[in-house]
């Protein structure tokens, strides 16, 4: 299955040094402590750290479901659902995970995978993005992959901000960066220029990823209509 090996790519482009455990995306032989080897010794920046090297999962001490809605604004606006199961959590407080990614015809299988402690959904969404551009734009999903992870190191900006949790605003961290604003392979799309990925993550919020959004303004010359999907934490199921 592809799912697998296009996780560990990313993860393996995105980290500038060996992966940490809460990092990494397993493989069917390697350790828990073991991870993808990047070539760039550049220092991690703010937020690769705070996505990356944080672990998400450490304020989930019980197995249970932690579920998402999926929004996809557009003519019709879609709307899906995204699961984290916590199947099993572990004596060194690593988890093991499983995955229900969109339901019908758009639903992608992910493996589980054991002994994690960051939330691989922040991967998954990436990846699956990087391959959608790659079917729409033709470009190969390397070019992609380098230019968000020299995004996150170089553009990545890092600020205070709060996300509503079941009515309450809890403060937050929000992680903005467009990767591709001053791609001159891209100049005639304009709107691709633009594309803006917004991280919002909580303490508070169980798994630490509070909302996902990836969006797009509209594009007069091209007639495409301004974009926007966003993943959204909404709860804990037992």
């Amino acid at each position: 299955m592809w799912a697998g090996a296009m996780a560990l790519s990313l993860a393996a482009v995105l980290a500038p040094r060996p992966a940490p455990a809460q990092a990494q995306i397993p493989t069917p032989a390697p350790t828990p402590t073991q991870g993808p080897v990047s070539d760039d010794t550049r220092p991690l920046s703010p937020a690769q750290t705070l996505l990356f090297e944080t672990p998400h999962l450490q304020n989930v001490t019980q197995p249970g479901t932690l579920t998402y809605a999926w929004v996809r604004e557009g003519s019709p606006p879609v709307s899906d659902t995204v699961a984290v199961q916590v199947r099993k959590v572990n004596a060194d407080g690593t988890k093991d995970l499983a995955f229900s990614y969109l339901t019908g015809p758009r639903r992608v299988e992910f493996p589980q995978l054991d002994h994690f402690r960051g939330n691989p959904l922040l991967m998954l969404t990436l990846e699956r993005d990087v391959l959608e551009m790659k079917d729409q734009l033709g470009v190969s999903v390397a070019y992609f992959r380098n230019k968000m992870r020299d995004a996150f190191v170089t553009q990545a900006s890092v600020a205070p901000g709060t996300f509503l949790l079941g009515g309450t605003a809890v403060p937050a961290q929000v992680v903005t960066l467009r990767p591709f604003e001053h791609d001159s392979r891209l100049e005639r799309m304009s709107q691709v220029q633009a594309k803006t990925y917004t991280f919002v993550l909580s303490d508070a919020v169980p798994g630490g990823i509070a909302e996902i959004r990836i969006a797009m303004p509209p594009d007069a010359a091209m007639g495409a209509p301004a974009f926007e999907q966003r993943t959204t934490f909404q709860g804990v199921q037992p």
